[in-house]
């Protein structure tokens, strides 16, 4: 069956993986991470948070430090460049 497999054209494959390399660097993509990943920390720290209304503040404060962090530091470091 491999025969009858054709391979993709090298520009073809690096057409498509130059948009997946931008998509993954986007702002968007990456402050929709920081929000999954704080939602994710804020989950597994439930049982050690009081109440809602301090689970709800501790999610804000680990999504602004994060995205802070991120933009901060690390934006920064790739203008330089």
């Amino acid at each position: 069956m491999r025969f009858l497999y054709k391979r993709p054209k090298l520009d073809h494959v690096s057409e498509e993986l130059e948009t997946l390399m931008e998509l993954m660097v986007s702002d968007l993509f990456i402050y929709l991470d920081l929000f999954i990943f704080s939602f994710i920390f804020t989950i597994f720290l439930s049982p050690v948070i009081p109440s809602l209304t301090m689970a709800l503040l501790f999610f804000l404060a680990s999504y602004s430090f994060f995205g802070c962090l991120y933009y901060f530091v690390i934006s920064k470091i790739t203008i330089k460049k």
